[in-house]
């Protein structure tokens, strides 16, 4: 069994840096509670390459990205007792060196980390664990189980067989126990 962990909102809160970058600079107060859709950027009006920009200075600041929860090292190894997990990401290249830094501050600087320019659906994983909504669909549509941690963004979605909610990586474990593995 290999299982990819998506970075970006599953194992890091970066969007929580991103909106603080934004913040400062117009002078608003988004929280995470406000981002509704996978691409809220659009509804602030700005380019992807200011999404990508300001996503380049909250990496840029890896020291002060939080973790999305507690001892994420004992629950990746949870995690690795159903089969190989790999850091499954789509950072750009000029992030890398801050991805690792973070990773290697939260225990996971051992971890096999995959960057990726193409769509997560194509890479030969069976379950992955991932906020995006978007990703969802095209992982589910390939054949393959999504445990989709749960964010604002991804509320709209349903679970189906192929695609579960879960609120933490503890319920991922048992969802892939249980679900995908049959144990």
């Amino acid at each position: 069994m290999k299982i990819a962990v998506d970075l970006d909102g599953v194992l890091a809160d970066s969007i929580s840096m991103w909106l603080a970058i934004w913040n400062a600079s117009k002078g608003s107060s988004l929280t995470l509670k406000d981002v509704k859709c996978w691409d809220f950027w659009k509804e602030l009006g700005i380019t992807s390459s200011e999404f990508h920009r300001i996503f380049y200075k909250a990496w840029k600041n890896w020291q002060l990205i939080q973790p999305t929860e507690l001892d994420l090292i004992s629950k990746v190894t949870m995690l690795e007792e159903l089969g190989r997990v790999d850091i499954v990401t789509s950072r750009p290249k000029n992030t890398r060196a801050y991805v690792l830094k973070w990773l290697e501050k939260h225990g996971l600087g051992n971890k096999s980390v995959v960057f990726v320019k193409s769509n997560k659906s194509e890479l030969d994983y069976e379950v992955y664990i991932d906020d995006s909504p978007v990703n969802a669909e095209e992982i589910a549509s390939a054949g393959k189980y999504v445990a989709l941690y749960d964010r604002p963004w991804n509320r709209h979605m349903i679970d189906t067989y192929r695609i579960k909610r879960v609120m933490n990586l503890e319920e991922a474990y048992l969802f892939i126990k249980t679900h995908v593995l049959g144990r």
